[in-house]
């Protein structure tokens, strides 16, 4: 499955009220998973993270990978988790660039987004109190075997039809 999301965040705290070396961040990003598969499975297709006015600067300079998670006792619905491939997608490197994310991958409108982020030189990290994952309105491109099931479903129905209608009418311009 691939679809298309933007994320948008402006708060950012820790444990130990440090400022943020980061104000705002919004991102866009396509994603391509296979929710029968439980894992980390790819890195994005795309991934623009605005931070600051700066462009893939800081913690999401980190290369991204992509994982999903089905629903489970930790989760009651299933989930996406974009994050610097450094410490493994969701643990945050202490003293490196290095960022995470997660949201319902089964949300249709704007969802809450936990992130948590870390920039060089500095070993505490920071979390986002106000992160949201809006899904991008172009609906979820269908896999391969997808549009084969409905271009075989399509032929049955087109057969059917044809074999029930009854015999031609004559044509009333026609004499």
């Amino acid at each position: 499955m691939t679809r298309s999301f933007s994320l948008t965040a402006s708060n950012f705290a820790n444990f130990f009220n440090a400022p943020s070396p980061l104000s705002s961040l919004s991102d866009a990003f396509t994603l391509t998973y296979d929710d029968a598969v439980s894992g980390y499975q790819s890195a994005p297709i795309s991934f623009t993270a605005v931070t600051n006015a700066g462009t893939n600067v800081g913690p999401f300079s980190a290369t991204p990978i992509v994982g999903y998670f089905p629903a489970s006792a930790f989760s009651a619905f299933p989930r996406l988790l974009v994050g610097g491939a450094i410490g493994g997608g969701n643990v945050l490197e202490s003293g490196k660039d290095d960022f995470f994310f997660s949201f319902d991958a089964s949300a249709i409108g704007a969802t809450p987004a936990m992130l948590g982020f870390i920039v060089k030189g500095n070993p505490i990290g920071f979390l986002a109190t106000d992160a949201v994952v809006t899904p991008s309105a172009n609906a979820p491109v269908p896999e391969p075997r997808t549009w084969a099931l409905f271009i075989a479903g399509f032929g049955l129905i087109g057969g059917m039809m044809r074999r029930r209608s009854g015999p031609a009418l004559p044509d009333p311009l026609r004499v």
